[in-house]
């Protein structure tokens, strides 16, 4: 072959068996011209009248037009004595893939998941593919590869790329794909692959720790366990919030293992009496996952003395012969600061006992400490007889008037025995306390994702007070879920407690929730969360059919008839009485046909009615697991996958051999921008193709066009129906009917002389449904 090279071609059968090969991205290196013509066999013997097929392959690795010249060489009479002109053009084939954006959702840390690549191939003439390796460094968050990275897609046909993906870090990455066609290095198809990193699952059982009623200054257990899930040991560290003196976690920290647990044992030794709540917060790694609650009930007494008074007090033998009175100053424990009194009273207690021998009695009356201008304390009870080895519980009452303090000492008498001295002190002030926020604006957010906000209070006052929060009675039964985290608690003076507000609205729309909050005795106070919810949706210039779906067609009823009502009702505010009677003389009615919805804002309204419809029923599964756990994300984006009424292009009768075109417009409707991925693998080996396949974040009330063709030339005569889903990214699907008729027109010749006539068949055409143009 004149003009041809020496070193061999490369096949895409050979290219295919070796995807890190750098000629994917660079192009085949030659030292020489390749040799891309072959022949066999090139040479032989011919016997007389005899001939000799040779067989001429071509395998270019050169984009072009091809010029050469076959030369036979006859032995014995010269080189060159017969010649045949060889032409031929390489093209690469127009390789398209999808969708440009591989979603992988939250995936969890080094465990794989698998996706697919679309190849199609729209073109006569078969393409080589390769999905370029990763080039992986130390640091790098995502690791990827293919078991099938190459391969050779057929004419008019689809081939599929599986891609494995691991996440090795936390949170949200893209990374950068690289796909190469044989023959066109210099235009690698670049796609993108999204994933978000997740830890395992890890939860603790149970939520709630509740140590019941427990004494105050003595240590009490309870146990709850850690569960890891996922298919990776994850450290772990716990910590409690408000008072970690009080509580010793054992193990504090450590490794969960795969698909293991871990018990974890908390001793509360309480610092204080009544209801007393923490928080205990739950770190993997050095992120905050989780937090849950720790309830008590603190009893007995808080007050403790410098010297020992429990469990007996001995006087020996100096009882009958000298007067003795060992003294005992009752104190706070010195961990925490007593502050006794509210503007109206305040009351403490500690117990006495006679540790005498079981022969005697002993009887002990109080001195009750004489009041100070308008303060004063009491003392109950203020005498009593206390039997060998019995108690006596005693309780301090202190009065005053705001911004005052008081100290005195009580006398307790021993009759016959020794006196004691306790020393009281008093101070009278109110409860204040001040929030960070009253009122919560949440924005425009998603009306099926997970939010939170916070609010922080305060106790800006000088006594520690109790406090409750939870949603008001009246709307509990409202659908979404609202939460606050935590619902109970005590704040010491100077002390702050964030309040963490977790809703989930359910339904898209404005919303509203009210939170009653609760500080010691006075009245309650509001917290208000406001927002304002949405879903990604989309709508296309297309009728819908609802034909023979009661459903629909009640629903669509509905609306029509509120629409009207609320239109005439506008009409008769706005309009003069002529005004009314020229619109109804230009009025022209157009009655489409039966199940057909033209009307593009009613059916935006009725999507959004059948979204808030499959919500509401929803409701009871989205708070069962409240409040140990929250809905997981498979439940909550079900709330968008709803079945919506069809959209119908029909593209009508379509002659063999032609093709017909049809733009729709594709609008975002909504308020936040939307993305979606049109399904083309739906439409293979029907004829019908369109010119997009994903769009990523069309702005708020913008328009994209959708060009879709029918190319009738290899489908056979009939009827072609087909459905093509639109996927929106956390949305629901929309389907668009595709329909047309593919026609062989035959003409015929019937009749003699002057009654001949011509007859088409078929005799009539249909022209079908065209897009809304509004």
């Amino acid at each position: 072959m004149s003009d041809d090279g020496t070193q061999p071609a490369v096949s895409s059968f050979d290219q295919i068996r070796n995807d890190s090969d750098p000629s994917w991205t660079e192009g085949i290196h030659f030292y020489v011209e390749p040799r891309e013509f072959t022949m066999n066999p090139r040479q032989g013997t011919i016997p007389p009248q005899g001939h000799q097929d040779i067989e001429v392959t071509l395998c270019s690795n050169t984009v072009m037009e091809f010029y050469r010249t076959m030369l036979v060489d006859l032995e014995g009479f010269g080189s060159g004595v017969a010649s045949l002109s060889i032409t031929a053009r390489c093209l690469v084939p127009e390789l398209r893939v999808y969708p440009h954006m591989l979603l992988y959702d939250e995936c969890r840390l080094k465990v794989p998941y698998e996706r697919k690549f679309l190849v199609v191939n729209d073109t006569h003439l078969p393409g080589c593919y390769g999905l370029v390796p990763q080039k992986r460094m130390e640091d790098t968050p995502v690791f990827y590869s293919s078991p099938q990275p190459c391969g050779i897609v057929q004419p008019h046909s689809i081939a599929e790329i599986p891609v494995v993906l691991e996440v090795q870090t936390l949170g949200e990455h893209r990374s950068s794909v690289v796909i190469g066609v044989f023959g066109d290095e210099r235009n690698p198809r670049s796609v993108v692959l999204q994933s978000t990193g997740r830890l395992a699952d890890i939860y603790p059982v149970p939520r709630l720790i509740e140590f019941g009623r427990i004494p105050a200054l003595q240590p009490n257990s309870q146990t709850f366990t850690l569960f890891n899930e996922g298919l990776v040991p994850r450290d772990f560290r716990i910590e409690t919030v408000c008072k970690p003196h009080c509580y010793i976690i054992e193990p504090r920290e450590g490794v969960i293992p795969t698909r293991g647990k871990i018990p974890v044992t908390i001793t509360a030794t309480l610092d204080d009496t009544g209801l007393v709540a923490d928080t205990v917060q739950l770190f993997i790694g050095n992120s905050l996952w989780t937090t849950f609650m720790l309830v008590a009930v603190g009893t007995g007494t808080k007050i403790v003395t410098d010297k020992p008074f429990v469990p007996e007090l001995s006087l020996g033998c100096q009882f009958r012969y000298e007067h003795y009175s060992p003294k005992f100053k009752p104190q706070p424990p010195k961990e925490k600061r007593t502050s006794l009194g509210y503007s109206a009273f305040q009351m403490r207690r500690f117990k006495i006992r006679n540790g005498e021998e079981p022969a005697t009695a002993l009887r002990e009356s109080w001195d009750p400490a004489q009041p100070l201008g308008a303060e004063a304390f009491s003392i109950l009870p203020q005498s009593g007889v206390l039997q060998p080895g019995e108690r006596q519980q005693v309780s301090f009452t202190f009065s005053g008037h705001l911004n005052t303090t008081a100290s005195v000492t009580a006398l307790c008498h021993v009759e016959g025995g020794p006196t004691y001295e306790v020393g009281l002190t008093g101070e009278a002030s109110y409860l204040s306390y001040s929030l960070s926020q009253r009122e919560i604006n949440c924005g425009f957010q998603m009306f099926n994702n997970l939010h939170h906000s916070t609010v922080t209070l305060a106790n800006t006052g000088k006594i520690e007070f109790k406090w409750m929060l939870n949603l008001s009675i009246a709307e509990q039964h409202l659908p979404g879920v609202f939460v606050v985290n935590p619902t109970i608690g005590s704040i010491a003076p100077g002390g702050k407690q964030v309040l963490k507000f977790f809703y989930m609205p359910g339904v898209p729309g404005a919303f509203s929730r009210t939170f009653q909050l609760k500080v010691g005795g006075l009245d309650p106070e509001n917290i208000c969360l406001k927002g304002e919810t949405f879903f990604p949706m989309i709508s296309v210039n297309l009728p819908w059919n609802i034909e023979g779906n009661e459903k629909y067609e009640q629903l669509i009823k509905h609306l029509q008839q509120y629409s009207q009502r609320k239109k005439s009702v506008e009409q008769k505010k706005t309009q003069t009485p002529r005004t009314q009677i020229l619109k109804m003389e230009n009025v022209k009615p157009r009655v489409p046909d039966s199940g057909i919805v033209p009307n593009t804002q009613l059916q935006i309204k009725m999507v959004t009615m059948l979204i808030e419809e499959a919500a509401l029923e929803l409701q009871e599964m989205l708070i069962s697991h409240l409040p140990n756990s929250f809905p997981d994300k498979e439940l909550c984006q079900s709330l968008v996958k709803v079945e919506l009424p069809e959209y119908v292009l029909d593209m009508g009768t379509v002659r063999k051999g032609y093709t017909e075109r049809r733009t729709l417009m594709i609008t975002n409707p909504g308020r936040m921008p939307v993305s979606f991925q049109v399904d083309v693998s739906a439409l293979q080996g029907t004829g019908f193709r369109v010119n997009l396949d994903q769009i990523q974040s069309l702005p708020h009330r913008h328009t994209i066009m959708l060009e879709v063709c029918f190319e009738s030339a290899h489908r056979s005569r009939g009827d072609v129906d087909v459905l093509l889903p639109i996927e929106v990214a956390k949305g629901p699907t929309y389907n668009i009917r595709l329909r047309a008729t593919v026609l062989e027109l035959s003409l015929h010749l019937s009749g003699q002389g002057l009654e001949a006539r011509l007859e088409f068949s078929p005799p009539a055409l249909k022209m079908g449904w065209t897009p809304q143009w509004r």
